[in-house]
């Protein structure tokens, strides 16, 4: 990274700066240069495009004259795409780890261990705010019952990666602050995601690197072949064999 160029890190959802943490002090340590988005909720819009507007007039009032490069994880793989098409040539390159593609790019819900949530998220607004209350709830009561939720079906190398104390108590703070504190920002996003936002790819001109674990369930593989063949600049699709979801995450910050 040059002294000019910023990093960027969209967190996923259920997500926080906390992710960064869950993966030991060397990996914490290469992070503490990262500048994380704030999408808590204190954006609220009536659109997709207005949204993400907001967040890149936030990144060029902050960082106005560094070149940006973006990091996105999960579904802040879709934040940092729809963000980058609002920022144009200040962003100098954009890396995807376990990137969530749009729904309506593919058949992907199927495989998808997250499917219930998105389901009721496209299809009943009121049902989601009753879900998410409850996920509110056990992040803040019992958030290592939700944490076994999340990764009752963990593959790969996510199934030891989930019963790591140090992951473990990093999530459980992932999980509270996103889900308690940052709950209006998950509704908002998990909602924004759910559409169709299919045509915004066309408008990142940054050149893109994906980076994915051949065995994620969270973001089915299919999802970064997609994203591959659809951005006008995708530079590489990195597969790695055992990844999954989280462990590919540890993969990339481990070999920035």
């Amino acid at each position: 990274m040059s002294d000019s160029e910023q990093i960027i890190y969209f967190h996923g959802l259920p997500g926080s700066a906390d992710e960064l943490l869950a993966f030991g002090p060397d990996i914490a340590r290469r992070s503490t240069g990262f500048r994380v988005i704030d999408r808590s909720g204190r954006h609220a819009a009536p659109s997709g495009t207005d949204y993400f507007a907001r967040l890149a007039a936030d990144l060029r009032r902050d960082v106005p004259d560094a070149r940006l490069r973006l990091i996105g994880f999960s579904l802040g793989a879709s934040a940092a795409l729809r963000t980058a098409a609002h920022l144009g040539d200040q962003v100098s390159r954009i890396d995807l780890v376990s990137a969530a593609a749009p729904l309506d790019l593919g058949t992907y819900l199927p495989d998808m261990a997250g499917a219930p949530v998105f389901r009721t998220a496209r299809d009943n607004s009121q049902m989601f705010h009753v879900l998410t209350r409850a996920q509110s709830l056990l992040a803040r009561f019992w958030p290592g019952q939700l944490h076994a939720m999340l990764f009752a079906t963990a593959r790969g190398d996510d199934g030891p990666l989930a019963s790591d104390p140090e992951f473990k108590a990093a999530l459980k703070s992932v999980l509270r602050q996103c889900l308690g504190p940052g709950r209006a920002g998950y509704l908002q996003e998990i909602s924004l995601y759910t559409q169709d936002w299919r045509a915004e790819l066309d408008r990142v001109t940054a050149p893109v690197w994906l980076f994915h674990g051949e065995e994620d369930n969270w973001s089915p593989v299919a999802m970064a072949r997609d994203l591959a063949q659809r951005l006008p600049r995708c530079e590489a699709l990195n597969l790695l064999p055992g990844g999954s979801h989280y462990s590919a995450l540890k993969w990339y910050l481990s070999n920035l």
